[in-house]
């Protein structure tokens, strides 16, 4: 059941995943945010204040390429920002307001913000978010193109979706589970809602533990704190499925955030039954061992989880009474 789950999981990632970015700076046309690789799918999350305001992200296109840009925001309000897109070549189209720079010698499209009734479920992080505007179209010429994302007035935090090319680095790949606490965070969740699930699995497995008064070893004690830090991370995932899920039309999409939350639970279970076996040899040593790498690509403990399984692994086995 794990190999499914896992292979599920490693097949259909690559086609939802977007590379998170948590932009610096970008208010002025000037110091617009860079996004070396506008290909590769990006969500770039900022914040925009209170408006008249605007910020700025520019890249390089080669003539012909595709420039697809969404612009979404985690809540329903009176934030409705939206994007003008400016670069050579580029037909005016619509109302640039008078507070977004345009370069000299470029053209101008813009694309008001419109919010639709309903969210969309996104299962990755999960998030639900509203879609409320979009450009897709081909670079007229080589040069730097700036994406603006503007408001008239009331400001907030939303994301920008940049790129059409999913692919991760081994090291986004492993900092996903940071990044998606910075997003809860970003969606204006506090940080104790976000750990709950968590806290109370830690909180109840160390009570339990203190409770059977049993003699523990080091590496016992070590590997239940990865099989808790394990089942509390899929405890996380499925809080925010629920999170998101209510008021949109998930549908389908729920089954692969189950896939996300299940695989760490049932890697949890397995570090909590080879920590209390009574005979810990080569076997058991390299099952936890293999448990540090298969959670760090299933995002599961919170990186923190799998670094203590590589300690838990080489730990003396000898019990001692808990205090």
């Amino acid at each position: 059941m794990l190999s499914a789950l896992l292979i599920a999981l490693l097949v259909a990632t690559p086609a939802l995943a977007h590379v998170p970015l948590f932009a610096r700076d970008g208010s002025s046309s000037d110091s617009a945010f860079v996004v070396e690789d506008p290909a590769k799918s990006w969500v770039i999350y900022d914040t925009l204040p209170d408006g008249p305001a605007a910020r700025y992200y520019r890249f390089r296109m080669e003539e012909g390429e595709r420039i697809y840009a969404t612009l979404q925001v985690p809540r329903a309000g009176g934030f409705v920002p939206g994007m003008v897109l400016t670069g050579p070549g580029i037909v005016n189209s619509g109302t640039v307001p008078p507070y977004v720079a345009v370069p000299e010698g470029t053209g101008a499209t813009a694309v008001p913000g419109n919010l639709p009734g309903q969210p969309e479920y996104e299962p990755f992080t999960p998030s639900k978010l509203y879609e409320l505007a979009r450009i897709d179209t081909a670079a007229p010429q080589t040069g730097d193109y700036t994406l603006a994302v503007y408001t008239p007035e009331e400001g907030g935090n939303y994301a920008l979706a940049l790129g059409y090319v999913e692919s991760y680095t081994l090291g986004e790949w492993v900092r996903v589970p940071i990044d998606v606490v910075a997003i809860h965070r970003h969606e204006g969740q506090p940080l104790l809602l976000i750990f709950a699930p968590m806290i109370a699995v830690l909180v109840t497995g160390a009570a339990l533990l203190l409770r059977s008064r049993r003699p523990f070893s080091p590496f016992a004690l070590f590997a239940a704190i990865v099989g808790l830090l394990y089942i509390g991370s899929g405890a996380m995932t499925l809080m925010q499925m629920v999170i998101a899920a209510v008021g949109t039309d998930a549908g389908a999409a729920l089954l692969l955030t189950l896939v996300f939350a299940v695989i760490p639970v049932l890697l949890g279970v397995w570090a909590l039954l080879v920590a209390f076996r009574r005979h810990v040899g080569a076997g058991e040593r390299i099952a936890m061992a293999a448990l540090g790498p298969l959670a760090l690509v299933t995002w599961a403990g919170l990186v923190i989880g799998p670094v203590l399984a590589f300690i838990a692994a080489v730990l003396p086995a000898r019990r001692r009474p808990l205090p």
